[in-house]
């Protein structure tokens, strides 16, 4: 009879907590945010971005903790960070007014609905910092890495076992099709596309260590096998750009927590593994050529400017002209036959056209050609659209969409849509974080690993647009809210 009374009477003491509804609360973002897919609701006017069911999750949970805030007369308002997120959201109003009547390149309705999913992402940090207040490090600890399990399954799942996925790679895409991976085509989970995955999988890697280093030896053995399934998935992804972000992040986690010993090993094994990886190889090998050919045509460019050397004319020659010889290669000899109807030739040709079809890696052109291609759109594309706009107004930049739905670098995009005091406000609040918890590393090494998290996703938005991702835009901000609090808990 006493063991059933104690398992009632547990969550009678958990309810009467008056943090406990808000760590319900977390828990369930915690998780259902990085496994939930992305499922269209109601489709937005003038883009492809659609209102999703976490959307209203999210929505409940800020106003249960509105609700709090009210119930204890809004200590919120005596935080110094709140100010700064209130300064950027003020900034970013300023903007959209500029953008309306200055600029005028913006679609009202489509612009303020940009801000307030900026909005909605980062007050997510304050409904985490709050929530926080009843957990312990263990259970936050336990949380992540069950969601980072889980992801991983999920992964392996539509890898090997045929589970679909739900991508917004595309205006069709993002209607909510069912779509279902080869064997070679880069996994997603449950996020809506590779790079996604692969930037929510630098801030696991990035945090882990710092989590595990409190935990008894069967908890680091068990968040070691997850850093380990995680790792694994974002070699699958093959993003180059996270991959590089991982190295970042996770390098300054174990400089902060001080494993300096750790850090060749995990580096090491870390190259190596990326480096024998087919698909993740090939795209980094391909990186270079670009590069490379731009180097070309700037020398050649230069070429052009300096003064040519005037040669003497030399008197002609007029040759007879030869017939050239015709060469024939192997496969046009092939195609040759084919054409003059030899039926074993043809059944052949045909073979060899079905085996190109189901092979399971892409060729050694076609990853450059992709690599190639993604780098031009950014360079030649997108980075000057945002330049362009940041020229247009410096101050206050052209306002919120008003650079499309991609500009693939975040500071590019908060330059040309917000100007240079939207920049500057956005990063008070990232610099602001970043110095409390170095501040509160000698009292809490763990927030040695909330600093990696930082690092890592800076290193990501060169290249991305990290934070208009949601899933990795929610989760970025509950972080910094958990860690938050922990330096505030030690502080205190």
């Amino acid at each position: 009879m006493s063991t059933w009374w104690r398992l009632i009477k547990k969550p009678w003491r958990l309810l009467s907590n008056r943090f406990s509804l808000l760590k319900v609360v977390l828990t369930v973002l915690l998780i259902f945010i990085p496994l939930y897919p992305k499922f269209p609701l109601y489709g937005v006017k003038g883009t492809y971005v659609a209102v999703r069911l976490d959307d209203f999750v999210v929505l409940g949970a800020v106003l249960i903790w509105l609700g709090w805030q009210a119930k204890h007369r809004f200590p919120i308002l005596k935080e110094k960070i709140f100010r700064f997120f209130i300064f950027y959201w003020l900034v970013g109003l300023v903007s959209l007014l500029s953008a309306f009547l200055i600029t005028d390149l913006v679609s009202p309705s489509l612009a303020f609905f940009h801000f307030l999913r900026r909005v909605e992402y980062m007050s997510l940090f304050f409904v985490a910092a709050d929530a926080f207040r009843a957990f312990s490090l263990g259970e936050f600890t336990g949380i992540i890495t069950f969601t980072a399990a889980a992801v991983f399954l999920y992964g392996m799942g539509q890898k090997y076992f045929g589970l679909p996925v739900i991508s917004t790679m595309n205006e069709e895409f993002s209607k909510g099709i069912l779509l279902y991976l080869d064997k070679w085509t880069r996994i997603s989970a449950t996020f809506a596309g590779h790079y996604d995955l692969a930037a929510w999988l630098v801030m696991i890697l990035s945090l882990l260590p710092a989590l595990l280093i409190k935990r008894k030896r069967l908890g680091k053995i068990g968040g070691i096998l997850v850093g380990g399934a995680a790792f694994y998935l974002l070699i699958l992804t093959a993003s180059r750009i996270s991959f590089f972000a991982y190295l970042i992040g996770i390098t300054a986690t174990l400089i902060f927590l001080r494993k300096f010993f750790w850090i060749p090993l995990v580096l090491g094994f870390s190259l190596f593994a990326g480096f024998h990886s087919r698909e993740l190889n090939r795209r980094l090998v391909s990186s270079f050529r670009p590069v490379s050919l731009v180097w070309q045509q700037y020398q050649q460019r230069l070429i052009s400017f300096l003064p040519k050397k005037q040669e003497r004319k030399q008197p002609s020659v007029v040759v007879s002209p030869t017939p050239t010889p015709l060469v024939v290669k192997k496969e046009e000899k092939e195609t040759i036959s084919l054409k003059e109807g030899k039926e074993e030739v043809s059944s052949l040709a045909t073979k060899k056209i079905i085996f190109r079809e189901v092979r399971t890696w892409p060729t050694p052109e076609e990853v450059e050609a992709a690599a190639a291609r993604s780098s031009q759109i950014r360079f030649r594309v997108e980075w000057p659209r945002a330049v362009r706009a940041f020229l247009k107004n410096p101050l206050l930049g052209t306002g919120f969409s008003s650079l499309g739905l991609a500009t693939d670098s975040d500071y590019l995009r908060l330059l040309g849509e917000t100007g240079i005091l939207g920049f500057l406000a956005f990063f008070l609040v990232i610099f602001h974080l970043g110095k409390n918890f170095f501040l509160g590393l000698l009292r809490n090494p763990v927030l040695g690993g909330f600093l990696g998290v930082i690092l890592g996703i800076l290193a990501n938005a060169v290249f991305i647009d990290i934070f208009e991702a949601s899933k990795v835009a929610f989760f970025f901000w509950m972080l910094m809210g958990v860690g938050y609090r922990i330096q505030k808990r030690n502080g205190d």
